[in-house]
């Protein structure tokens, strides 16, 4: 099985990109196994606990060790937001620097739209996008619309004018 996984960047040496919920169930093996073969390094999950239990992946960290993957879970609501800018932008700035340190990582949410699309714009701004490029970066890649609503926008928007030096 190939997981659909979308190569939003190239970063240094390692890269980032975006995918849906890794499919569960009698193919949670393989959607793993695949996803390693990827060369990813790191799964970054934004599902909070009650949604990793509805769609299966309540052990998705000790698949992600099985496979030699490192495993992050970042929660934010569905259709939400993190909980502050600062947090925000300590956390994608994080993932930048990783990646551009050699870590190919992988984030998801539930359809890998919303959530996903504004952490993968946020480590996007480290790399020099402002929040209009980096959601049309996404959206060509991904092949839909990013992120799921205005207050998501406005939030990575916000988020640019507090970075230092924009």
């Amino acid at each position: 099985m190939n997981p659909d996984i979308y190569k939003i960047e190239l970063i240094g040496s390692g890269s980032l990109s975006v995918m849906a919920k890794p499919v569960s169930g009698e193919w949670i093996e393989d959607e793993f196994s695949g996803i390693a073969r990827w060369g990813i390094n790191r799964i970054v999950s934004l599902l909070e606990d009650h949604e990793a239990f509805e769609v299966g992946l309540n052990n998705e960290k000790q698949l992600a060790e099985k496979y030699g993957m490192e495993f992050i879970l970042y929660p934010i609501p569905d259709r939400g937001l993190p909980s502050t800018i600062q947090e925000y932008l300590c956390f994608t700035k994080r993932l930048y620097h990783e990646a551009a340190g050699g870590l190919n990582t992988v984030v998801h949410c539930r359809a890998g739209i919303g959530r996903t699309g504004i952490i993968a714009a946020g480590v996007l701004l480290h790399c020099g996008f402002s929040p209009i490029e980096a959601f049309e970066h996404i959206s060509k890649i991904r092949g839909v619309s990013v992120p799921d609503t205005q207050e998501q926008i406005d939030w990575v928007a916000k988020s640019y004018e507090a970075l230092p030096n924009t």
